[in-house]
């Protein structure tokens, strides 16, 4: 009997032992958004977001898989729980589902012209006018305060595209009057551009972390914040991660 109970104490040793060691599975997601985290010709993620988060869950032994789609649909998988972290701005949407690792990136949003404009820069430049820009997407609708009801009272045509990437083609391709966008995507713009010698002047108007928010709900919640939490500090420590949140190389 002694036997008996000295089998089955290992045996339940062991069987915890093997839990413990299990990788934490994780679905991460983005939105695609060119050169930072997107999906690429081969349908994968790369960008330097999937570079240093793929580093951080190396590092803490997480068994990240990476998606990227369009802000309204990944916006959704986060407060649906079928995805477990989103690599996206520190918006006021997710403050009450959500809570943000310690991880950040300093992103600057604003318009794209071409042609220079007065500044500073307000809603009633949009009067007459049209903005491109990505689908769900509403930073832009918190910077451009009237922007709402100037849609609706037909002040101002909103042309929606699915990705970041179709935001840039369209507004290249001479579509729209101004486009919203981010200084990375300059070089891209001006590749998708129909007119190569077309100048294009960006203007910021808003600057924010790009966070990784994990839903407060997940049954993982603890573990998932704690293990990124630790290894990006230990990353930091080790000077795998810039003050600015990227990789260094």
């Amino acid at each position: 009997m002694k036997l008996f109970h000295c089998i089955l104490l290992l045996t339940l040793i062991l069987s915890f032992q093997a839990h413990s060691a299990e990788k934490l599975k994780l679905t991460i997601a983005g939105y695609d958004y060119p050169p930072l985290y997107y999906l690429n010709d081969s349908e994968q993620v790369e960008g330097v977001f999937f570079n240093v988060i793929k580093k951080i869950c190396t590092h803490q032994g997480f068994d990240c898989q990476f998606t990227a789609s369009s802000a309204a649909r990944s916006y959704k998988q986060l407060e649906d729980q079928s995805i477990d972290i989103l690599l996206t701005g520190k918006i006021p949407r997710f403050n009450d589902c959500c809570k943000p690792a310690d991880w950040s990136y300093q992103w600057t949003g604003g318009i794209y012209s071409r042609f220079e404009l007065p500044t500073p820069i307000d809603s009633s430049l949009l009067i007459g006018k049209s903005l491109v820009l990505p689908l769900g997407l509403e930073l832009p609708f918190f910077v451009f305060k009237e922007l709402k009801a100037q849609e609706a009272s037909n002040q101002t045509r909103i042309i929606d595209a699915r990705t970041a990437r179709l935001t840039l083609k369209m507004f290249g391709k001479g579509r729209g009057d101004f486009m919203w966008s981010s200084i990375e995507t300059k070089p891209l713009l001006r590749d998708y551009s129909d007119d190569k010698t077309t100048t294009y002047y960006f203007y910021p108007l808003k600057t924010l972390p790009v966070v990784a928010w994990i839903n407060a709900s997940n049954p993982n919640y603890n573990r998932i914040i704690d293990g990124f939490n630790s290894a990006y500090t230990d990353l930091k420590a080790l000077h795998k991660i810039s003050r600015d949140g990227l990789l260094i190389h």
